[in-house]
């Protein structure tokens, strides 16, 4: 979640709208800023995933029926994953290009 284009993925899972998840990420972000006191703040990125993510479980799970709950928060924590393993992915190919020897088309 460190950039606003993987949040539509974890609209997706969460049952939210795009609007909603955007609202949700400025939130987490002023929360961050407040808590930590300047975005440079070496923390400020995990702080801001870790706000994100509890504002969207609390979100998607406000009105479901406790025993529906499980499911839901399943449904949310694959949504993180893919958006995890999106972001390594995107890690392993730019330290390819950087640091091996030969010509890597973008």
């Amino acid at each position: 979640m460190y950039a606003p284009d993987e949040l539509h993925i974890l609209a997706a899972s969460a049952g939210l709208d795009d609007d909603e998840i955007t609202a949700l990420w400025q939130q987490a972000r002023q929360d961050a800023l407040d808590e930590l006191g300047s975005s440079s703040h070496p923390q400020y990125d995990h702080e801001t995933n870790r706000l994100m993510l509890r504002s969207i479980e609390d979100t998607a799970t406000e009105d479901v029926p406790f025993n529906l709950v499980p499911w839901v928060m399943f449904d949310i924590h694959m949504g993180a994953l893919y958006v995890g393993a999106r972001r390594g992915i995107k890690t392993v190919g730019c330290y390819i290009k950087e640091h091996l020897p030969g010509k890597h088309a973008a």
